[in-house]
């Protein structure tokens, strides 16, 4: 059985909740190119071939970093997505509630990471490093350091991360969360997503001998078009008064503020549920 290749930097679970049923579309804006178009599927769109591959001990392996996405951050990406949707309705936080809140701040974590543009900055901070102790190194020491750039013959990146690992550290660190849960008040506003799962800040939140160490301090997802996320560590407000996580019916002009973010950040396109508002969206802020 052929192993797929093609890996999603923003998982297809997650790009569905913005597909269009109805007109069987998701509407897709290139800021770089200046082209709206529309795509029949979520198949190619956010991806990339070996985007998840690893080279290791002379294989190539396209498979474990797609499974470790699967079992923990996208096999219960629909069912926590409708806990939170009936959360919206009832109000009844329980824990439930907050397993999916926590779900999705994890998952939230390792949306810049899981990117090209994240990818290709990693491998290539580590390898100017390595270049430069290899510069004055021994023969042998040079040896082992090229062996370290192999996986750059078979692989487009380094892949050593564990993701599942990283957001359990990071969520433990941050403390306790504060959430804050947004709703379009207008019925013709639609949340947009990016080509990166969520957006991150850090901060100093946590004591370290280093006074300049930052750490993930607030996490910002757009879940669905008609659903945003915000979650902060309480560490953030320090000294300040911690505000109740609620949730929050917002006007137009937030929701553009929220989308015009995005569309800042992102690497080079932007994809909607709706056509119509992506293009009055663009127009305004182009």
């Amino acid at each position: 059985m052929n192993i797929p290749i093609n890996h999603h930097f923003v998982s297809q679970v997650h790009i569905k909740n913005f597909f269009n049923r109805k007109e069987q579309k998701i509407y897709v804006y290139d800021k770089v190119l200046g082209r709206h178009y529309f795509k029949r599927t979520t198949k190619t769109l956010f991806s990339e071939s070996k985007l998840n591959s690893r080279f290791k001990e002379g294989e190539v392996d396209h498979s474990s970093i797609e499974k470790e996405l699967n079992d923990y951050f996208e096999r219960d990406f629909s069912n926590n997505t409708e806990i939170i949707k009936q959360f919206i309705v009832n109000k009844d936080f329980n824990k439930n509630v907050n397993s999916a809140l926590v779900y999705f701040a994890k998952y939230g974590i390792i949306g810049d990471m899981r990117t090209p543009r994240f990818k290709k900055e990693t491998d290539n901070s580590i390898e100017e490093v390595l270049r430069e102790i290899s510069s004055n190194a021994t023969l042998e020491l040079k040896n082992q350091i090229e062996e370290i750039f192999e996986y750059k013959k078979e692989v487009n990146y380094s892949n050593t991360t564990s993701y599942a690992k990283i957001a359990e550290q990071i969520v433990l660190a941050m403390g306790k969360l504060v959430f804050q849960i947004f709703i379009p008040e207008n019925e013709t506003d639609f949340f947009i997503i990016p080509d990166f799962s969520a957006g991150t800040a850090r901060e100093r939140i946590n004591e370290y001998f280093n006074p300049d160490v930052k750490e993930i301090a607030y996490i910002s997802l757009p879940l669905d078009s008609k659903i945003y996320i915000r979650f902060y560590s309480e560490k953030f407000f320090k000294n300040s008064q911690v505000p109740d996580s609620a949730i929050m019916y917002c006007p137009s002009s937030f929701v553009s503020e929220l989308n015009k973010i995005n569309l800042d950040y992102c690497q080079d396109k932007i994809a909607c549920e709706n056509e119509k508002y992506l293009i009055s969206f663009i127009n305004l802020n182009i």
